[in-house]
């Protein structure tokens, strides 16, 4: 009887670092978060062709397009001219692109309406405004108001902007012309 008294005693001792060694497990959980906000990044345009026209940057967010002859020399009409710009975007949400101009197209400065000037001459010139984003393609006249392409998934690419004056237009009275072209890029809220 004795021996197995030492036997159990000998046993118990050797499970017991056994049990030492065996770790609970907990768990930890550590939450890693971040927010982006919804935004459009637009970079500098670039031209992609120009015919009778130019193409400046003016500042952070302007630029300058110039009708190299806006008319004939000799008889004060309208000579064809077109160019066509890319403007590289990346938006992270859905987004809208709106287009619009300020005088409806090229009135010359100090006029002070879109009505015909005396002898058939006009102060006035309406172009062709085109833009493709997403996809999506619009062609207006000048005159024909706000246009807006809207994407409904995040979109990065080229927006394209093209603009026409058309051959055969006039007279047009002496004098600087110029009108205004908003581009507006908003990524949804």
């Amino acid at each position: 009887m004795r021996g197995l008294g030492i036997f159990a005693l000998a046993g118990i001792i050797a499970a017991a670092p056994a049990a030492a060694q065996e770790v609970q497990a907990s768990l930890q959980q550590l939450r890693f978060a971040g927010t982006t906000p919804s935004a459009c990044l637009l970079s500098a345009p670039v031209v992609d062709t120009a015919t009778n026209a130019s193409f400046a940057v003016t500042g952070a967010s302007s630029a300058q397009i110039a009708i190299t002859q806006l008319v004939d020399s000799q008889t004060a009409v309208s000579l064809a001219s077109a160019i066509a710009l890319s403007l590289p975007v990346t938006c992270n949400a859905s987004n809208s692109v709106t287009l619009r101009t300020t005088n409806g197209g090229l009135r010359r400065v100090g006029s002070a309406a879109v009505s015909a000037a005396p002898g058939g001459f006009s102060e006035f010139l309406g172009y062709r405004l085109g833009l493709d984003w997403a996809g999506q393609s619009l062609d207006q006249a000048s005159t024909a108001g706000q246009a807006t392409i809207t994407a409904a998934q995040p979109s990065k690419g080229n927006i394209v902007l093209r603009v026409a004056t058309a051959a055969g237009s006039g007279p047009l009275v002496a004098g600087r012309y110029d009108d205004s072209i908003v581009i507006e890029v908003h990524a949804a809220n």
